[in-house]
């Protein structure tokens, strides 16, 4: 590889030298080759980037990582890296496999076959307030109370009903996530459970599960979404690279 800037995607488990074409990150108006610079049996997914400056997270930057991290993913594991890491040159990649590599190995240890399947639980109802009162009488009596003979409630009065509902929101998302939790486990070695980004999702999961049990974690969502009320619906996608399963704390790459 030239003396040049060098764009990191991930890292691998290789004990030779790999080319995965030239799907990267444009250099000079093209898509750059997209190669391993290796230590030992560590390597590290790059391609040239003679940029300089931090990158910013425009599609035409963002549709290349993602690209090579999900192409590299389909005959090796790779750890990804996050968005954006830019070195001076194969010199500081290098120090950086060197300096990391106890716990770059134990990563692609922890990893190794495995892929993550994400998978959301949404509320497949038109207005969760009211979905919520008409399954929970307490919730029910008290918003009947509050706005009874067309009465006008007092601002203490519709903080308290807000913040019994979310009360009620909360618990529903636990038990329900427990339940779910409980019908995945034989089927995912690891699980990260993410704070929902919006009221209708009940929960956002991630598995980390072992390519051969793919289809059998499948067909065990469409069974767990079916004993599940109407009200709920599931959506999975992946297979994806384990984003939300790495835990790499590496020195800095220098932009």
């Amino acid at each position: 590889m030239a003396n040049t800037g060098l764009y990191l995607y991930g890292l691998i488990r290789s004990s030779e030298d790999m080319d995965f074409g030239d799907i990267g990150l444009e250099q000079d108006g093209k898509p750059s080759r997209v190669q391993t610079l290796r230590l030992d049996s560590i390597a590290a997914v790059v391609s040239e980037y003679g940029a300089r400056g931090k990158i910013l997270p425009l599609c035409r930057n963002l549709e290349p990582h993602n690209r090579v991290i999900r192409e590299v993913m389909k005959s090796i594991t790779i750890v990804p890296m996050t968005f954006g890491h830019v070195a001076k040159g194969p010199e500081e990649i290098t120090r950086l496999l060197r300096r990391n590599r106890g716990d770059i190995r134990a990563q692609l240890e922890r990893v190794h076959g495995k892929v993550e399947m994400a998978l959301k639980i949404k509320w497949g109802v038109d207005n969760i307030f009211e979905h919520m009162v008409s399954v929970d009488p307490e919730l029910k009596a008290k918003r009947d109370e509050l706005f009874a003979d067309s009465g006008t409630p007092s601002q203490p009065e519709l903080v308290e009903l807000g913040r019994m509902f979310e009360q009620r929101l909360s618990q529903e998302r636990e038990e329900q996530t427990e339940r779910v939790l409980d019908q995945f486990r034989k089927y995912s070695g690891e699980v990260k459970v993410n704070s929902p980004k919006n009221e209708k999702v009940l929960k956002d999961l991630a598995f980390l599960v072992e390519r051969g049990e793919l289809a059998k974690f499948e067909e065990q969502v469409y069974q767990v979404a079916n004993a599940f009320p109407a009200e709920f619906v599931f959506d999975y996608t992946g297979p994806w690279a384990p984003f939300n399963f790495v835990e790499l704390d590496l020195n800095k790459v220098a932009a």
